[in-house]
């Protein structure tokens, strides 16, 4: 909860000290005057100005106050100057009061500092009263230790919820944002609900505020659907990462490989036992067999230097082997870049076709809406007839036929959709086929100059002086070692993804188990039933406000989009007289802060309003409005700024038993002498 005990304005001026300094009482409280030029708005924005809030009465700092606190105080017919101003509120939370000092014009103190008091107002010069320095309207004052807001919303007792923001960041919901809905002021306030309410970047600001105030669990499920969403959209991506790098290195030593899933599910115990890796297709060794294989190979040439007259014939009939084996895989890789080229034509074909499909989807839309919208009502061609020929028009190449059935607008988009569906759907199948035929023409590629090499050191021995060195044996012991190197490489590298592809499972298990208990409906029975009260609330505000621009109140409804009142999912507003405009800015604001107290909401059951009674207002509405604040007076404490201008507000206010508000009345200035 918070409470104003007490509110002194000091004004140092030429003429001396001037300034306001008057108590506050629970319940219903009113500044009242006779005239509307004698400073009760200057008072309500010194509250404001107190509390950081003055960004509800447009702008931040000194900058938003009246000149009585800027530049020049008139007393009489006395103009005084304005040396520096200061304002001192008392506070209260129901267990603690402190006393809050934040200057207005002062040369030495800028008006971003503020001092918090941890006594009484008349107690704060005393020796054992500490105090903090904090500061407000600076980058993270709703979070940092030392920001005000953030010692303000722990004072009031409130634990403010992240929101999503414009530039896709969440912050901390503004205190400014939340009391745009309990504090109304003069100039901007009474145009709609929330209409003082400051731009801070918020996105759905007045539903996040609504959504607080009353305490829904949405807002929480809405996050938490939110966080379970990017959960989701993490492992997809770390999971399709890790894939497609053991699939691209595996294509790279010529390995393939089964037994690891493409999407994120939870995997068994046994799940390694299930993986297996080959080297060449599957129908080829697995890969820990095929390096043992390669270990025995480069022992052997290890073993003993071979000189060419060794093995001579051995010499010629592995080169043979090594030119019919290029051969044929200089044949192959022919074969793959025909296929390779036929499907780049069918996949330019078929973006083509999905780029016309499109177009004619687009055009049949339009068709479709401006057919619906009956505009041109005397085109023949939104009536599927041709201009020229007064003939069906025919999606088709075939002869006009009367027993044909041509389809409709309508049926043409589906059909549309259909194929655009199955366009893509090939077209991606060509480009997966394309990749396949672009590795594997890779992979040969990088063979056959392997095996070219492997043949220019098979000539080198087979011209080379019997004495010397087999140059093609010791090319093979290097190309084996290096193969050798390679594959444990990406061994190593398939293992560690293994691991990867592992963690990224178990936390997929978790997602889906949060997943399983996540609300299945947007709002819980609690929050139906605070929607369901903050409607009683409010219709009964309506009833007993005199809200007569509806023809009946069962017509009224909370929106479950907005959280506002709508008529027929309108918003009231557009059916409202100016008056019953007026009438349901009172009933909202008050029936916000009675659902809170019902159901333990978040609300400080604090309102103030500045002149409620705007439009003309009948009596008898004015008075239902000030008794339903006296009925819970015991609750909240409401400042009411009005001026008793005439014989009618003077009597709403004299039907009032005294006992039950309690009344600051101003006489010429509320700015005076002290």
């Amino acid at each position: 909860m918070l409470r104003v005990n007490r509110l002194r304005i000091e004004i140092d001026t030429s003429n001396g000290l001037y300034g306001f300094d008057e108590e506050f009482h629970g319940g219903l409280n009113f500044i009242a005057s006779k005239e509307n030029t004698c400073g009760k708005s200057s008072i309500l924005d010194a509250i404001y100005y107190g509390l950081g809030f003055e960004e509800i009465i447009g702008g931040r700092g000194e900058k938003v106050l009246t000149a009585v606190y800027k530049s020049t105080i008139k007393d009489g017919e006395t103009v005084c100057d304005v040396l520096k101003s200061r304002v001192l509120i008392e506070l209260n939370n129901g267990a603690d009061t402190i006393t809050v000092f934040r200057s207005a014009l002062d040369v030495q103190r800028k008006s971003n500092l503020v001092t918090v008091y941890y006594s009484p107002m008349n107690a704060i010069y005393e020796k054992e009263t500490v105090h903090d320095e904090m500061y407000v309207h600076l980058p993270n004052a709703a979070v940092n230790e030392k920001g005000y807001h953030k010692f303000l919303e722990s004072f009031i007792g409130f634990d403010l919820p992240d929101v999503s923001t414009s530039d896709n960041t969440e912050r901390k919901l503004y205190l400014q944002l939340v009391f745009s809905g309990m504090f109304i002021e003069q100039k901007r306030g009474w145009a709609d609900l929330f209409s003082a309410m400051p731009y801070l970047g918020v996105k759905d600001a007045r539903k996040r505020v609504v959504e607080f105030i009353i305490g829904l669990e949405v807002t929480k499920n809405e996050r938490w659907r939110n966080d379970l969403a990017f959960k989701e959209s993490r492992v997809k991506d770390y999971w399709h990462n890790i894939y497609r790098d053991i699939y691209n290195e595996a294509n790279r030593v010529n390995c393939k490989f089964i037994g690891i899933p493409q999407k994120p599910e939870v995997l068994d115990m046994d799940f390694d036992s299930g993986i297996y890796v080959f080297k060449g297709d599957e129908s080829g060794p697995l890969l820990n067999g095929y390096i043992e294989s390669l270990w025995e190979k480069y022992s052997k040439l290890s073993e003993y230097t071979p000189k060419v007259v060794d093995n001579y014939k051995e010499i010629e009939a592995e080169l043979q082997e090594t030119e019919a084996a290029i051969d044929e895989f200089e044949t192959e890789v022919s074969e793959l870049r025909k296929a390779f080229y036929s499907e780049n034509l069918s996949i330019n074909k078929l973006v083509e076709e999905l780029e016309n499909i499109r177009v004619d989807i687009s055009n049949n839309t339009d068709a479709r809406k401006l057919r619906d919208l009956g505009a041109d009502v005397g085109s023949l061609v939104l009536q599927n007839i041709c201009p020229v020929c007064n003939q069906k028009i025919q999606d088709t190449l075939l002869p006009s036929q009367e027993e044909f059935s041509f389809m409709s607008i309508d049926d043409n988009i589906k059909h549309l959709n259909a194929q655009k569906e199955m366009y893509e759907f090939a077209l991606q199948g060509h480009r997966e086929h394309k990749k396949e035929l672009d590795e594997a023409i890779q992979d040969l590629t990088s063979r056959i100059t392997a095996l070219r090499r492997l043949a220019q050191s098979l000539r080198n021995d087979i011209y080379a002086v019997n004495e010397e060195v087999s140059e093609s044996q010791v090319y093979k012991k290097l190309e084996i070692k290096r193969e050798i190197e390679e594959l444990e490489k990406f061994r190593m590298f398939f293992e560690h993804s293994i691991e990867k592809i592992k963690h990224l499972a178990e936390q997929w298990k978790a997602y889906e188990e949060e997943r399983k208990r996540l609300p299945k409906k947007k709002f819980t029975e609690e929050d139906e039933d605070k929607l369901e009260c903050l409607k009683s609330h409010f219709i009964q505000s309506l009833q007993d406000y005199g809200y007569k621009s509806v023809d009946t109140l069962d017509a009224v409804e909370i929106s479950r989009e907005t959280y506002l009142p709508i008529k027929e999912n309108f918003d009231m507003k557009f059916d409202s007289s100016a008056s019953d405009n007026i009438r349901a800015i009172w009933a909202f604001t008050v029936a916000l802060m009675n659902t809170a107290i019902d159901k333990l909401g978040n609300h400080p059951t604090m309102l103030i309003f500045d002149e409620p009674d705007q439009h003309s207002i009948v009596m008898k509405d004015l008075v239902s409005f000030f008794n339903s604040i006296i009925e819970i007076k015991n609750k909240c404490q409401v400042i009411v700024g009005i001026t008793i201008k005439d014989r009618d507000t003077e009597m709403a206010i004299e039907q009032l038993n005294k006992e039950n508000y309690h009344m600051i009345e101003i006489q010429e200035r509320a700015i005076r002498k002290l």
